[in-house]
């Protein structure tokens, strides 16, 4: 049984609502607050206000409080005029539903973002280790922070939650792109503790400078690791994307692991995309 949670439904959205799953899941409701907590639910379900300023902000927290987990946020329109959805997606909406759109279409797409991503394969892990050993190596060692890995999912999408990012591609035996997101509050407090000084010191341009040298350390310890292998790969300069809802472009016909670490009471994610040229052995 799926725990799905709704917020700030009104008794006509949640009548809806209990039809789409016809009991089969256990569906909980509550008004939105500061600290909500989604931890053990599969799907979360938003009934969007008038004021499209407050309603992105709530979805901006939602996402937030995802802790970088593949959690869909649905956004439901009860009225019948309709919305451009574009703000709400990029604030991390996964979908922006009407009432008057038809139920079994909105019931197919609701039951689809809730079938489970697959586990890794263990050979997967073979490729996935070293990016997690070093990643908590790295910032151990440059920031003096305890960095604990909590899961891996896999997603084929090229939207990724968070404030600012870190690219690097990947050429050579095995091409790809790794990518490590935080959101800018974590972001500052690490690069600080690099760099010795006070987070109040801390600006945009050495948040930027800070995360750009975090990909470029977790790909190049990582890279040694893989000499010899078909996922030895080489590296090019490191780019960084600010803002939410930004996208990330992959190889086609390549899953992206997403690994969650934590830090803390918060979380970044590392985006593993990679493809060897040959098989192993």
């Amino acid at each position: 049984m799926k725990r799905i949670l709704g917020i700030d439904c009104s008794p006509k959205v949640e009548k809806v609502v209990s039809g789409l799953f016809g009991g089969n899941d256990d569906v909980q409701y509550e008004q939105f607050h500061d600290g909500i907590a989604l931890n053990g639910y599969q799907m979360i379900i938003l009934e969007m206000g008038r004021n499209q300023e407050h309603v992105v902000q709530q979805i901006c927290k939602l996402r937030y409080a995802c802790n970088f987990q593949n959690i869909p946020i649905i956004l439901i329109n009860a009225r019948k005029k309709d919305i451009p959805s574009q703000p709400y997606i990029i604030a991390g909406a996964t979908e922006v539903l009407s009432l008057s759109d038809p139920l079994p279409a909105c019931r197919h797409i609701m039951n689809g973002y809730l079938i489970p991503g697959r586990e890794p394969l263990e050979e997967e892990f073979e490729y996935l280790d070293p990016f997690i050993k070093n990643t908590c190596h790295i910032l151990q060692t440059m920031a003096s922070i305890h960095v604990e890995f909590k899961k891996v999912y896999f997603s084929n999408t090229i939207r990724i939650f968070g404030d600012v990012s870190g690219i690097m591609g990947l050429s050579g035996n095995a091409e790809g792109t790794l990518v490590v997101t935080f959101y800018w509050d974590l972001a500052k407090s690490i690069v600080a503790k690099m760099m010795g000084m006070e987070e109040g010191e801390i600006d945009a341009e050495l948040i930027h400078d800070g995360v750009s040298e975090i990909i470029n350390m977790i790909s190049g310890s990582t890279k040694k690791e893989f000499v010899g292998t078909p996922y030895h790969f080489e590296i090019s300069l490191p780019s960084v994307v600010v803002g939410p809802g930004h996208q990330i472009g992959y190889l086609q016909n390549t899953s992206v692991a997403v690994l969650i670490f934590q830090v803390g009471t918060q979380s970044f994610a590392l985006h593993v995309c990679i493809k060897p040229k040959t098989t192993l052995s």
